[in-house]
């Protein structure tokens, strides 16, 4: 059984049996902007995401062998309503989920991924990528996770693919349609940031396993950060 969070606050129990889509041999699910995912290795079922200046935050319990991703636009918001599409409230949903199931804050750690300039803003503090990387830090270190890895910012958009035993697989996009794409949705979402606290929604979700891409970093080749 897969977990998800839906963008409207709603969690739905979602039998195995509906993830028939493959990617490098898993059955797939695709986060896309403002949800999330749990489920256990058990059930073998992969979870996969694409970032822009959105992130990514990943658990899993060692002990339960339960992961989790969520994939969140922004850190948090002033409104009471609970949005998905927001880290703060994102993130906490996710983890009462997991602690449901069992799993325990002593035996998990975290990843994060993802908080891209696409539109190049790397020397602002107040992009928007680089704000949900460190709330995504903080919320690990304020909490007590430990954060394991990590694989944030540049210049390019990033899918990301989450894996048994925690094991995370991430291409990086280059000048190519995908990377247009996300350039075009983060020029929109910046827009909507300035003109009011009701964002755009950026949804992901284009398959790049199977596209031709110069750089592909393996598990083993993520910054570790023990």
């Amino acid at each position: 059984m897969i977990i998800i969070g839906h963008k409207d606050g709603g969690i739905e129990k979602a039998s195995i049996s509906r993830f028939t889509q493959k990617t490098k041999g898993y059955n797939t699910h695709t986060v896309i902007g403002g949800e999330f995912a749990v489920g256990p290795d058990i059930d073998q079922i992969a979870f996969k995401t694409l970032l822009g200046s959105c992130v990514a935050i990943m658990f899993y319990d060692s002990q339960k062998k339960i992961k989790s991703m969520n994939h969140f636009l922004l850190p948090s918001t002033n409104s009471t309503n609970d949005d998905m599409k927001y880290g703060l409230y994102s993130v906490e949903a996710m983890l009462n989920e997991m602690y449901k199931l069992g799993c325990s804050k002593q035996n998990m750690v975290a990843k994060i991924s993802g908080g891209a300039d696409i539109m190049q803003l790397t020397a602002s503090l107040n992009s928007i990528g680089h704000r949900n990387v460190e709330f995504a830090k903080d919320f690990c270190k304020s909490e007590g996770f430990k954060l394991i890895s990590e694989h944030t910012r540049g210049e390019h958009g990033r899918l990301i693919l989450l894996a048994d035993e925690f094991q995370t697989f991430i291409k990086v996009t280059q000048k190519n349609e995908t990377d247009k794409k996300i350039l075009t949705e983060e020029k929109a979402l910046q827009t909507e940031i300035t003109k009011a606290p009701v964002i755009k929604e950026y949804v992901g979700g284009v398959d790049l396993f199977g596209i031709e891409d110069k750089q592909i970093i393996q598990p083993e080749m993520e910054i570790e950060l023990f």
